[in-house]
């Protein structure tokens, strides 16, 4: 006895004592699927089944005077296509043979369906090999069909009649079956390639753009999108001339077939952006012939902006070490200067002209101390002090020179707070600001100066409601040499900015024309021993 009737035998045997069916009786075919469960399937096994259909159809061609239907099912059996003869599949439709069903041992008796997946080998059934006498004029062939793993995924049957039975039937089916195998593999490794090739496209930020030979755009990612600024839906189908910064590298490269490499172009987006851009001609494998161009061009605009960053940062530091090095040799003198006029013995009417002399000598001595410091790194030595009483006195003093501008200066005193700090550096810093503050006003105003804590940082906060400051302005505060006033130097807040920075923290400034300035300095709060 062959493998093939041990598996028949077994099957009759559980049909009979098992299941207790009469082989007289005609097989009702109750378990259906769900229409969203079969829609759910069918949407998994679209692939497979339609390269299933096209090489089976393909088999029938060949078996016009067999009247044949082809049967394809899922793992467990549930039937997702059938077709073939109609005369034939009336028959098989008059069984309950549809989409949906579930063909197997405990509704349909011995069938070569569920033996091959049971026994994962082609299996064929011929008349009474059948369990139920209604199928004695069917003859049944399948064979199951597998992933690339090994995985089995389903069984492909033939159904003919039963004076067209041929052994030659299942050689053909386990033939189709291999070719469809292989089929199934390349088609899902295409689409993990295509998938990779999707993935990749859209995470560079490289702009890439696909044309074919007459120059038609077939891909575009999203980084193309980003640097030319055009959507991809309306560049696809479009020609490359669409983008006329790019149309005649592209045209250059399918005219030549030679590759362009690291050219430098400005593309016109929202806002100019400056590019390098590679493009090189795609052939086709088989027989060399030019199929369209591959262009990828990257955003250089960030690489030139800081780029002229370092050279404007090298130019500022040449002038900081030039304007430290003339400072430090001017001082010098200058004090000698200042202490002579100071020894001057001249008449009242002469005292005048000498004052003025002092204070324009003791105007450029600060200058030239404020160079000095501004060439040298800011280092501060942190002590733990109270930073509300530092405001409290602060303020006390800058209330005078606040009076001569009829400017009012406010400080609600808080608690007291102690942070670790550079007592004699922030206390610069706040006469910095304050000082600003009262130079913004036109004619006199208010300044207020609060204090406030979290458990991470103090803020101190000096507002006024002076003239404020552009956007612009707002941007290059802290700049050395920059300056919104008139006879400043820029000189004071950048050494500002560096104390802060020094001392971890930060400084913020929000500021409207015609409205006022609000400064923002943080501090870390690094509590000490009192």
């Amino acid at each position: 006895m062959t493998q093939r009737d041990l598996y028949i035998q077994k099957s009759k045997n559980t049909c009979e004592h098992v299941y207790g069916m009469d082989p007289n009786s005609i097989p009702v075919l109750h378990v259906l699927l769900s229409e969203e469960e079969l829609e759910r399937r069918l949407q998994k096994y679209e692939s497979s089944l339609s390269i299933i259909r096209k090489f089976m159809k393909k088999l029938l061609s060949y078996l016009t005077e067999t009247p044949t239907i082809v049967v394809t099912t899922d793992h467990e059996g549930y039937i997702l296509d059938s077709y073939g003869d109609d005369s034939f599949k009336s028959m098989t439709d008059s069984l309950g043979i549809t989409k949906g069903v579930r063909f197997d041992e405990s509704t349909a008796g011995t069938n070569s369906i569920s033996l091959a997946l049971e026994h994962k080998e082609p299996v064929h059934l011929v008349g009474l090999d059948h369990y139920h006498n209604c199928f004695e004029q069917v003859a049944c062939y399948s064979a199951p069909y597998t992933y690339e793993n090994g995985q089995l995924m389903g069984t492909i049957s033939l159904m003919t009649t039963k004076e067209y039975a041929s052994p030659l039937h299942l050689g053909l089916l386990s033939s189709s079956i291999d070719t469809i195998e292989r089929e199934i593999k390349l088609n899902q490794q295409n689409d993990q390639l295509h998938l990779y090739n999707q993935m990749l496209m859209s995470a560079t930020p490289l702009g890439i753009i696909i044309t074919d030979q007459e120059g038609i755009i077939r891909e575009y990612n999203l980084s193309a999108e980003t640097i030319t600024g055009r959507n991809k839906r309306e560049m696809i189908g479009q020609t490359i001339a669409a983008i006329s910064e790019l149309d005649p590298f592209f045209d250059h490269v399918c005219t030549k077939k030679k590759s362009l490499e690291n050219i430098e172009l400005t593309l016109s987006a929202l806002e100019e952006k400056k590019c390098f851009l590679d493009i090189l001609p795609l052939f086709d494998d088989t027989n060399n012939q030019l199929i369209g161009a591959f262009a990828q061009f990257r955003d250089m605009t960030p690489y030139y902006q800081l780029q002229e960053q370092v050279i404007q940062s090298e130019k500022l530091s040449a002038i900081g070490k030039l304007g430290a090095g003339f400072a430090h040799e001017i001082r010098n003198p200058l004090t000698a200067i200042i202490g002579f006029t100071q020894m001057l013995d001249v008449d009242d009417q002469q005292t005048k002209y000498v004052n003025i002399i002092k204070d324009e000598l003791e105007r450029m001595k600060n200058l030239v101390n404020q160079f000095v410091m501004m060439g040298k790194p800011t280092i501060s030595q942190r002590r733990t002090g109270n930073l509300t009483t530092l405001i409290s006195e602060t303020v006390e003093l800058m209330n005078s020179n606040a009076h001569l501008f009829n400017v009012e200066i406010h400080f609600d005193t808080a608690e007291d707070l102690f942070i670790s700090m550079d007592a004699s550096q922030i206390k610069q810093v706040l006469i910095n600001f304050i000082k600003n503050a009262i130079e913004a006003m036109l004619e006199g105003g208010q300044i207020w100066v609060s204090l406030q804590k979290n458990i991470k940082n103090v803020t101190i906060t000096v507002e006024d409601n002076g003239q404020g400051m552009t956007k612009e302005e707002v941007k290059q505060l802290g700049t050395p040499f920059f300056s919104s006033k008139r006879s400043g130097l820029g000189i004071g807040l950048s050494i500002c900015f560096d104390i802060i920075k020094a001392h971890e923290g930060k400084v913020s400034v929000e500021s409207e024309e015609g409205k006022g300035t609000k400064v923002h300095l943080t501090l870390p709060y690094q509590r000490g021993e009192v």
